[in-house]
């Protein structure tokens, strides 16, 4: 109908630029016939793609839609918290949970505080195992049983690899988290490639022994602690001394979470002075200028 309308709309323009002469005959117009879809084009590299993609499916036994769904799957993995962006989460999940447990607390709630104290413990359980120091302690314990358990090739490897992935964490955790032991873990893992298997495991003893002091290790498993003592004040029903148990975790807790959070202070803090410098170089730039225009150079100007 719409195709019809247009075309009555031509006619009646031109009848009236003709001057709506009657015994002119004026050819109705027809539309042009619609182009034929066509398919779309892609480029080499995505045509390979899609050829690679199909011989696949023809080797797995997948099928496009089993592909879809798994790239989804990798994605999501690839979009969840970890690192030190884990810690952060847990900490606000354990003192989320803090929270619920200290209302209920207050109301005298104790089914409430009981669930709450339940999550709170396997939170602290799961975040201690997260934090550089610990993941570093766990890289160690897995080189120093491959020292003791395996033959010496085999030995030789596995203890490097896990020394190594022990450094790596170290350089990718934030500064106020990171132990100072790297030097330490280094030294250690040259003496294991080197085949000073028994030196080298002495070491990684020594360095063990250092990262259980670290603050944070040391943090959570004070929170811990608080956490029981909180259970055990619930059972006795004493609950003034349950509310002092989650006041003294609470702290402890913003503590940890002001001790991820001074990475960023220190580099805003740096940045802050080269700004300055620039600004003040860009206000010297036209005060530079001023000075060349004073009023004696002024008037030898115009005596010129």
């Amino acid at each position: 109908m719409r195709v019809i309308g247009s075309v009555v709309a031509v006619v009646l323009c031109i009848l009236v630029i003709v001057g709506c002469q009657p015994e002119q005959q004026v050819a109705p117009t027809v539309p042009p016939p619609l182009p034929e879809p066509q398919a779309p084009r892609i480029s080499t590299e995505q045509e390979q793609l899609l050829e690679e993609i199909l011989e696949y499916t023809k080797q797995t036994g997948s099928t496009l839609e089993e592909l879809a769904e798994e790239a989804r799957r990798r994605e999501a993995l690839a979009q969840a918290p970890s690192g030190v962006e884990a810690v952060d989460e847990d900490l606000r999940v354990a003192k989320a949970l803090v929270a619920a447990a200290r209302s209920g607390a207050a109301n005298k709630q104790a089914e409430q505080t009981t669930a709450a104290l339940g999550r709170l413990v396997a939170t602290l359980r799961a975040l201690r195992a997260e934090i550089p120091a610990a993941v570093i302690a766990q890289h160690l314990e897995r080189a120093l049983i491959a020292i003791s358990n395996l033959p010496a090739q085999q030995a030789v490897s596995a203890a490097s690899s896990s020394l190594l992935a022990a450094i790596d964490t170290a350089m990718q955790a934030p500064a106020p988290l990171v132990p100072e032991v790297v030097d330490a873990v280094e030294r250690a893992k040259s003496r294991v490639d080197d085949e000073q298997l028994q030196p080298g495991g002495e070491q990684i003893l020594e360095i063990l022994a250092e990262l259980r002091d670290d603050a944070t290790v040391k943090l959570l498993d004070t929170a811990s602690r608080s956490v029981r003592g909180a259970q055990d004040a619930l059972q006795r029903g004493a609950w003034p001394v349950l509310i002092a148990e989650l006041d003294q975790l609470e702290v402890m807790l913003s503590q940890l979470q002001e001790k991820i959070g001074e990475e960023t202070t220190v580099i805003a803090g740096e940045q802050e002075p080269a700004e300055v410098e620039e600004a003040e170089e860009e206000a010297a730039e036209p005060g530079e200028e001023a000075e060349a225009e004073t009023p004696e150079a002024r008037t030898e100007a115009a005596e010129h």
